[in-house]
């Protein structure tokens, strides 16, 4: 492994050839940044994602042991800089664990906090193994607005009112919430002069609808529109990142994810071994987990996956219908999105994925 200041001139050099650039400061990990370029075919859906977060408001390390009740957990700092009213909620910020601690990677949104502490969601997740001392930043979410300003943005076709005749661009949000597997989007948001409004009754405003780290859209630019590019960018997910991946009781579960890496990744470098289980051969009656990957050059709308990839014997094979070939080098193009499909496990939990990254 290079020194820190040698992997900062390593990160720039790596990402130079995928369109990346490198702003170092006294915090080089943290600091590398850079933008991602994905064509976005007229009268077709991309699967996209964003493999950047926004700068962090705050970073600092625990101060004790967090307390948790039900599903929230407070989390006092050690920070000499005391958090004012509204620092962290005037727009929806999460706390991520950093720095190779026991949660390290981890995310969880922020509902409330004082001058000394933080309060987090925890969902059906826990905060087992945070100690004294452990690192987090705080970082504010993506949201539609931010992400696709409505005054500066070039990638959504702006929709001439809000009733179906009149729009154009869509950006659908894959459901995660429903059981089983071939989830159809459940979500569906639209950009006009005014905003951004949800495809529901009353049209809500939805400018600061979170777009979580982790997470798959869909940009669909409807028929007779041109196409776009989506450039997403900003700092680079430098350290580990963790995934919840759902499983059933019976029958398989769908999770339409994306990785945070702003580079290809091999299949072989997913860090899936404990999270993924084998199938017993290459027959279809025998499959277990399987990774589905979209299509973004061909056109089409609500697209299934082109590409079906599952694990024998711990190694990665393609499904081509016929020879199965050996697929660990094959890789993940960036800021896009992928499908892990869950095989029945007979408890119906959810697991952690953890993956580090190779640059």
């Amino acid at each position: 492994m290079p020194s820190v200041h040698n992997f900062a001139a390593f990160c720039c050099a790596l990402m130079s050839w995928t369109g990346l650039c490198n702003s170092v400061s006294a915090e080089v990990l943290s600091r590398a940044a850079g933008h991602n370029t994905v064509v976005c075919a007229g009268g077709s859906d991309t699967v996209v994602s964003i493999p950047f977060h926004r700068p962090p408001s705050f970073s600092a390390a625990v101060n004790g042991s967090p307390v948790v009740s039900a599903t929230t957990a407070t989390i006092s700092h050690k920070s000499e800089r005391a958090l004012e009213n509204g620092d962290l909620t005037n727009e929806p910020h999460y706390l991520q664990f950093t720095d190779g601690g026991a949660r390290s990677g981890s995310v969880f949104p922020i509902s409330s906090h004082d001058a000394s502490s933080i309060t987090v969601d925890l969902g059906v997740d826990d905060l087992a193994g945070v100690t004294d001392g452990d690192r987090f930043q705080v970082v504010p979410f993506w949201t539609l607005a931010t992400l696709f300003p409505k005054d500066t943005q070039s990638t959504i076709h702006v929709s001439a009112g809000k009733l179906a005749p009149t729009r154009k661009t869509r950006v659908l949000f894959f459901d995660d919430i429903s059981q089983g597997s071939g989830l159809a989007p459940d979500r569906v948001y639209f950009l006009t002069t005014d905003g951004w409004f949800r495809s529901d009754r009353g049209f809500p405003v939805a400018d600061n609808t979170v777009v979580p780290p982790g997470k798959a859209l869909v940009i669909r630019h409807t028929s007779g529109d041109a196409g776009t590019t989506f450039i997403p960018r900003h700092l680079v997910f430098h350290g580990d990142y963790s995934t919840r991946l759902k499983t059933q009781i019976a029958g398989s579960q769908d999770n339409a994810i994306a990785l945070v890496r702003p580079v290809p990744v091999k299949l072989s470098e997913l860090d899936l071994e404990t999270f993924f289980s084998d199938s017993t051969s290459t027959a279809a009656g025998n499959r277990a987990d399987e990774l589905l990957l979209y299509d973004n050059v061909a056109t089409g709308f609500n697209k299934q996956p082109a590409a079906t990839y599952f694990k024998v014997a711990g190694q990665w094979r393609r499904d081509d219908g016929a020879t199965y070939p050996v697929a660990d080098d094959e890789t993940i193009p960036s800021a896009t999105g992928i499908l892990i499909r869950k095989a029945a496990n007979g408890s119906g939990s959810t697991l952690l994925w953890s993956n580090t990254p190779r640059y």
